[in-house]
């Protein structure tokens, strides 16, 4: 998965999800907000307009990144942000019970529009519909909801995968016996190991192993661990890993280093520790998934939105990084940048 998973309730299908909607409400806020879905305005000003984001958790610095970036373009335009999360104080765990009361919570206060992080494609729909016929603009983050909203942003997990694992083939001789390790089998990463499987068929590299024994459904680097070792039980002269995410393959490599292995890998994230590795000499590679670039799209269409600019409807598709230049290697890592200073980070007021 694209981000560091908190283990979700177990009816929860974890963050990042697909699907489709419908039309939404005309009606316009009381507190000014643009309508969910008119025919659009001369443009006006968003100037002390509030928008509520909810988010999952402020414990995952990419996570926190988007946020960042959609409250950037906020404040720029003179507009707030309250962000809360979706985190249950009992059990520890992500609930999209405690998201939806946060939702029903958000609506009280009358904002501009909400944005939500999808943490389940089919969640919340009475809270939404109940929003847009209010005249709140619902926007969500991370994928596509089945629910009818104003518009959404994901990130192109095929074309990450792909652009990760090609990466790795072109740095292996044809017929190399390459291995895939998945993480838990929801959406956005069956997609990304979709893609990633293309570029390796089509680099005419050996996909070696089986996949169903290598997914980490753990989500960690512990959990990357074991599945390498199993791997290598049963491969022990693989070549090359693709590997779903940075916390996995770290893990992985932890495993190929200690058994004396010299096999290449790669990853998608774009996380602070796999920039590391591969400034290690570790990782060859991960796929950036570019956080800020997230939040400040989804951010300017709000923006956008609240201040009559551009009416957004009908599960409107918002334009993803570029995948195709995703890439950070040992030839571009030095001009990478943390997060935290690619945007001045502001405190969030909480909710």
């Amino acid at each position: 998965m694209a981000i560091r998973r908190i283990r979700l309730m177990a009816a929860v299908a974890v963050a990042l999800a697909v699907a489709a909607g419908c039309s939404s409400s005309k009606t316009e806020s009381s507190s000014g907000g643009a309508s969910a879905g008119g025919s659009g305005g001369s443009g006006g000003s968003a100037k002390g307009k509030v928008v509520w984001y909810l988010d999952i958790t402020d414990a995952n610095p990419l996570v926190t990144a988007i946020a960042q970036g959609i409250n950037e373009q906020l404040t720029a335009a003179g507009a707030s942000m309250v962000r809360t999360f979706a985190l249950n104080n009992t059990t520890g765990n992500l609930d999209i019970s405690v998201q939806a009361e946060a939702m029903t919570r958000a609506q009280t206060s009358k904002p501009a529009a909400i944005a939500y992080f999808l943490m389940d494609p089919n969640s919340m729909k009475p809270q939404i519909e109940r929003a847009q016929k209010n005249g709140i603009p619902v926007f969500a983050a991370f994928g596509k909801p089945n629910i009818n909203v104003n518009a959404y942003i994901s990130i192109n997990d095929d074309l990450q995968g792909y652009t990760s694992a090609k990466y790795l083939a072109d740095h292996l001789p044809k017929g190399a016996k390459v291995a895939i390790i998945g993480g838990p089998p929801n959406p956005n990463v069956n997609v990304e190991l979709a893609g990633a499987e293309r570029a390796l068929k089509e680099a005419g590299v050996t996909i070696v192993g089986n996949l169903a024994q290598q997914r980490n459904l753990q989500d960690n680097a512990a959990g990357g661990q074991a599945v390498m070792q199993g791997l290598l039980q049963r491969v022990p002269d693989v070549q090359g890993v693709f590997v779903y995410n940075d916390d996995s393959a770290l893990g992985a490599i932890a495993v190929a280093k200690q058994a004396g292995k010299k096999i290449l890998f790669t990853s998608r994230n774009g996380s602070t520790d796999g920039i590391a590795a591969i400034k290690a000499g570790d990782l060859l590679g991960t796929c950036d998934i570019d956080p800020v670039g997230i939040g400040k799209t989804l951010g300017q269409a709000l923006v956008d939105q609240i201040s009559g600019k551009k009416q957004y409807q009908n599960t409107e598709m918002l334009p993803p990084p570029d995948a195709s230049k995703c890439m950070v290697t040992k030839d571009n890592v030095d001009q990478w940048k943390p997060y935290t200073e690619l945007i001045k980070y502001q405190t969030i007021k909480t909710g």
